[in-house]
């Protein structure tokens, strides 16, 4: 959005706030400057949005599949297009630039579903297209960061610039940096063309949790959004983040350590089938391939374990039978890398909680069982008492080897509770992929026996 564009939105939005305070002469006066501006921003004057180089490449054709095609009035009503005329480039542009303000306001035409379902229908068509399609979207919210406006400190609810740069502020503490992402585990060089994949995957989450949130009390949804985001810098409320819905192994609380900012629980029984995260089967092996879920984010550690704990709780097991999902995802010996647990004589291993009809002393024996090869085996955990320390945000090495070196000072001055011998360290991340850093719950955890 220009200056005129920007101070037309902020008169016609005065009028509409404060209609009592309009006289016959200011009132003359502000529908003239109105026109006018309304002049400038014409097609004749505006420039066309240009798309910000994030080292990805692609055809016009493939940006135009993936732009949404939508009346300007009703936004909801969007659908993928796969025009490739050139002539379409710029009214797709301002047709997608709609939708997104739209969603990032106060979603009244549902325009966010809209964006969520054209990005997963290119995904499922034209993987390339729907890479286009996010960066499209970033080249719009790339440009309020360099566009002059007239009151800086205009409210996300009278300025489309100002909605733009909040959505910029949330996407950068939504981006992982490289040693949260691929750089940090697929050994892939932190590049420029990385950092845009990167910085794509956090729109996409971010596009994701627009559609799930409500306008409140009339500020709008990227504002709520940019709050919440900054308020986890704070690390407050950690214990709402639990997923709802999912079950999750039982547990009370023994001893809370509020000032150091841990807890002791003690366990109930429960099992959960694993995957050692160095597997002696290969990648290509065609027993792992029919065992492997396909696996949506795959920068995340221990992507193929990820995959074959999902191939066997989705069914792809000796019963063909699928189970419900639960939480946490458990990483034991965390904050180590696999080579260093091998090296000493250790294994790294991923596991997923099973439902709780599975959780009693025959339940392993009970469940579906693993298919040949799938590296997959199913082993009960027999609780106990754990010291467990919650953070929210991303999990990766840097993150979870600095709170398990704080769990473990702060253990050491503890009266009560002392490490077990022999104890691993393990990761507890209760939230899918999709969620935003702003909302997930992470643990690290020791076992622990009394003094």
């Amino acid at each position: 959005m220009f200056v005129g564009e920007e101070l037309t939105t902020s008169i016609r939005s005065y009028r509409c706030a404060y209609p009592t305070m309009r006289s016959t002469a200011m009132n003359t006066f502000v529908t003239a400057i109105v026109l006018l501006l309304a002049a400038l921003n014409s097609s004749a004057f505006v420039t066309p949005v240009r798309r910000a180089n994030r080292g990805l490449s692609l055809s016009t054709s493939s940006s135009l599949a993936a732009a949404a095609a939508a009346d300007t009035e009703t936004p909801a009503e969007s659908a993928v297009s796969l025009s490739s005329s050139k002539d379409d480039d710029a009214k797709n542009n301002d047709r997608l630039a709609v939708l997104l303000d739209d969603s990032l306001k106060y979603n009244t035409n549902n325009s966010s579903s809209t964006l969520v379902t054209n990005l997963m229908t290119l995904r499922q068509s034209d993987p390339m297209a729907a890479e286009s399609y996010l960066e499209d979207i970033l080249s719009i919210v790339a440009t309020s960061s360099n566009r002059m406006t007239l009151i800086p400190r205009l409210s996300t609810r009278l300025s489309r610039t100002a909605r733009l740069r909040s959505m910029s502020k949330v996407l950068d503490v939504s981006t992982p940096s490289a040693d949260q992402g691929e750089a940090a585990n697929n050994d892939e060089a932190d590049d420029e063309v990385a950092a845009g994949r990167r910085r794509r995957r956090a729109l996409a989450v971010l596009l994701r949790t627009i559609d799930k949130e409500s306008s409140s009390g009339g500020t709008t949804i990227i504002r709520q959004i940019e709050k919440m985001a900054v308020k986890d810098a704070k690390q407050e409320d950690l214990a709402n983040r639990l997923p709802d819905g999912l079950e999750t192994p039982k547990y009370d609380v023994v001893a809370r350590r509020i000032k150091a900012g841990y807890e002791i629980r003690n366990y109930e029984p429960y099992s959960v089938c694993t995957v050692e995260m160095k597997s002696s089967v290969k990648a290509n092996d065609e027993k792992r391939t029919k065992t492997d879920a396909k696996v949506s984010m795959p920068q995340l550690s221990g992507a193929s374990s990820f995959g074959a704990l999902a191939g066997y709780l989705f069914g792809k097991n000796s019963q063909e039978t699928a189970m419900k999902m639960t939480t946490p995802v458990l990483t034991t010996n965390a904050g180590m890398d696999v080579e260093d647990a091998s090296s000493n004589g250790d294994t790294k291993e991923m596991s997923f909680v099973l439902p709780s009809n599975y959780w009693n002393e025959d339940g392993t024996a009970r469940a579906p069982q693993p298919l040949d090869g799938s590296g997959v085996r199913l082993q009960r955990d027999e609780g106990g008492t754990r010291a467990t320390l919650m953070f929210g945000g991303f999990a990766n090495k840097a993150e979870v080897k600095e709170r398990k070196a704080q769990l473990l000072t702060l253990l050491e001055g503890d009266t009560e509770f002392v490490m077990s011998d022999g104890a691993k360290i393990t990761l507890s991340q209760y939230n899918d992929p999709f969620t935003p850093p702003w909302k997930r719950l992470n643990e690290v955890s020791v076992k622990v026996t009394s003094k």
